[in-house]
């Protein structure tokens, strides 16, 4: 902080995950950027058929939730890492 941090895994379910949370001043507010770099065991597949939902819809609540909390309008990210 103020402007970024970045949250890593060392022992859990992924074999690396690497969380960048980005604040930036927009319009009199802030836009918060999350970027995710993980990696599944198992490879793409397993992260398809199991991890990439469950993560959009982590990722989805915690977007709504923020909304909720401090107003907004900005949608979850598109892109996909891992």
């Amino acid at each position: 902080p103020p402007y970024r941090f970045v949250d890593e895994m060392r022992r859990g379910p992924y074999r690396y995950w690497r969380h960048l949370h980005t604040f930036q001043e927009q319009d009199g507010g802030t836009n918060v950027i999350d970027q995710v770099d993980y990696g599944v065991p198992g490879g793409a597949l397993v992260n398809w058929l199991l991890v990439r939902r469950d993560l959009q819809q982590i990722f989805t609540f915690r977007c709504e939730t923020l909304k909720q909390r401090f107003g907004g309008t900005n949608s979850t990210a598109d892109s996909e890492h891992g």
